[in-house]
């Protein structure tokens, strides 16, 4: 909307004649005749005089109108220019302000998938390890090897002798730990050691991390939304 509609559309509503309305802003008749006829550059004062006379000020009047005839037809005016380098300068703020966010959402999106598809948060394996006794001091690791130990070069009468006395002393042992520790490991015990080999790997519920998952992509998709939304309504240079 141009100021000379405005101006009509205000002095109708309020059902005054220009004569009235020029009489209580205290401008010529004339004058307010040219700028309801889209003729002449009113001054910041003359603008202010009019508002003023419909209990307005001169910046809501301005505001009033499209942005467009703002631009060219009132930004010379000292007032208006400094007020709208105001505007300009706090919707850059905001633009940044939404920009910096919506990065930070895209990449906390970008890490929540990432984490959820690796299972790094929630683990999707639990790998079990099973000890058949306690090695006492002095004995191999192999103490309850079912077969020859090659490693010490055991003979067959050796083997069978130390597998008949390791009946007595089976204690099969099993835990389940939530990352692989290797084929086997062995952990210090009271009166000796226990030699651990995995014995089997168990799929456990992906749930948790699909939900990450997808609360991931969630995040990544409403970052790009604030991103096309900042340069959608990016300011002006």
């Amino acid at each position: 909307m141009k100021l000379s509609e405005k101006i009509k559309l205000l002095r109708t509503n309020e059902n005054m004649t220009q004569p009235a309305l020029a009489s209580k802003a205290g401008i010529e008749q004339s004058y307010l005749s040219k700028l309801e006829n889209d003729k002449g550059s009113p001054s910041y004062d003359v603008i202010y005089k009019i508002a003023q006379a419909f209990g307005m000020t001169g910046m809501e009047l301005i505001n009033s109108l499209s942005q467009s005839y703002i631009e060219k037809n009132l930004s010379h005016i000292p007032e208006v220019a400094a007020e709208y380098a105001s505007v300009r300068n706090r919707r850059e703020k905001q633009f940044k302000r939404r920009f910096i966010l919506a990065s930070l959402v895209v990449v906390f999106g970008v890490g929540l998938v990432y984490l959820g598809s690796k299972g790094v948060v929630f683990n999707e394996k639990e790998y079990i390890y099973e000890s058949l006794g306690v090695i006492k001091q002095g004995e191999t690791p192999y103490q309850f090897n079912p077969d020859i130990i090659h490693q010490i070069d055991e003979s067959t009468e050796d083997a069978r002798t130390r597998i008949q006395n390791n009946i007595s002393r089976i204690a099969i042992k099993q835990i389940s730990l939530p990352n692989s520790k290797g084929s086997s490991f062995i952990t210090e015990v009271n009166n000796g050691q226990r030699l651990y080999k995995l014995s089997g790997v168990v799929k456990l519920s992906s749930l948790k991390n699909e939900l990450i998952t997808t609360l991931g992509v969630m995040l990544i998709v409403s970052g790009l939304f604030i991103f096309a939304f900042c340069f959608t309504y990016k300011p002006k240079s």
